[in-house]
């Protein structure tokens, strides 16, 4: 009787190992060359950016092994290519080169077949544009192109947002709507906002869709006819002494932010028309600050020195302002009135010019 319990529980043992070792996702991928061997390909979430795991390409390929789980989204990283696929259980094929998304499980293959309907959309609008008539009028011309442009995008969106209605609230919603935020320019909050409703939690919660969201709505906070928000750089001034936008906004004066870097070539750029309502404006109504994002103390203030700014600037502010405000790219430059309301963002070149003269009248 003891032998039949033993021989029973290595059975239940056995079977069970048996059990985990099949929900295995196994990742064979082609790079479709030996001189990239010894060369790592990294596994990353796709929704929270975390490297999942990494392996060696050899003679030419590469392979991942994991347990599948609960099927989540993943991306394939190698030098500048990438795949994204979905982690399930069985054998998903990958080929670096020539596709965007992996096959060979289910949910892959109908990824896959949405990726190929949407280059198919992308390739008949590469071959209306290279087949345009030459000999047109520019005019014409522009406006041919604008009209193939605007119809791919609208074909585009359909595709997405009709995809998204099939899976709501799942992981390949998930990851078409990651597509889908890929394929807009900048999309309004507006437009964010309807597709959202369009699908569940679990797509809510996708990491960078949480992300755009999380950045609409501190966007919808700072936005034009709001009062500013404060911030606090501790060692913001030139001294190493703390500084803070509430030093110069909101005390009586129309205050110029502008948010730039030292390497970003577009914010040198406007340091000349900055400097020019600075010095035609500048007073008891006006004021310019600059603060500096993303950047190296050292940079700024060589970049500072060489532009020859003379006015106020707020140093290693770096993601502080640039989170609290939504900003995602620079320069941005806003407008704040005397009671701290803030009255314009993005302002450039004529722009800038113009509305700095509509207020100071």
């Amino acid at each position: 009787m003891k032998n039949l319990k033993k021989i029973a529980a290595i059975i239940c043992v056995s079977a069970l190992a048996a059990c985990n070792g099949g929900n295995r996702y196994v990742i064979k991928g082609d790079v479709h060359s030996d001189m990239m061997n010894g060369e790592t390909v990294y596994l990353w979430n796709y929704s929270d950016d975390a490297v999942i795991d990494s392996a060696k390409i050899a003679n030419g390929k590469f392979v991942f092994d994991g347990a599948a789980g609960e099927a989540g989204a993943a991306r394939i990283v190698w030098h500048e290519l990438y795949v994204d696929c979905i982690l399930e259980k069985g054998t998903i094929r990958v080929d670096m080169p020539d596709s965007r998304t992996a096959k060979g499980t289910p949910l892959n293959d109908v990824l896959s077949k949405f990726s190929a309907e949407s280059d198919m959309a992308v390739q008949e609008a590469r071959e209306k544009l290279m087949t345009m008539d030459e000999s047109m009028p520019e005019a014409g011309k522009e406006a041919l192109q604008e009209k193939i442009i605007d119809e791919l995008a609208a074909k585009m969106d359909s595709l997405h947002i009709s995809f998204l209605k099939e899976h709501p609230d799942d992981v390949l919603g998930a990851v078409v709507f990651c597509f889908w935020l890929q394929n807009q320019m900048d999309p309004s909050a507006e437009k964010f906002e309807s597709v959202s409703g369009l699908v569940g939690e679990y797509v809510l919660n996708f990491g960078p869709v949480k992300q755009m969201a999380e950045f609409y709505k501190k966007q919808s906070l700072t936005t034009v006819g709001k009062p500013f928000v404060d911030f606090t750089i501790e060692n913001g001034n030139r001294d190493g002494s703390p500084a803070s936008l509430s030093d110069y906004a909101g005390r009586g004066k129309y205050v110029l932010v502008d948010f730039w870097a030292s390497w970003c070539a577009p914010c040198r750029m406007e340091t000349p028309v900055i400097a020019e309502v600075y010095r035609k404006y500048r007073g008891d109504r006006f004021e310019v600050v600059s603060v500096a994002v993303w950047d190296e103390r050292e940079n700024t203030l060589a970049a500072i020195e060489e532009d020859g700014s003379t006015w106020p600037q707020i140093l290693d502010a770096q993601t502080i302002p640039t989170e609290i405000y939504g900003i995602r790219g620079i320069p941005h430059i806003m407008l704040i009135g005397p009671d701290g309301t803030i009255l314009a963002h993005d302002l450039r070149g004529d722009a800038l010019k113009a509305k700095v003269a509509e207020v100071m009248k």
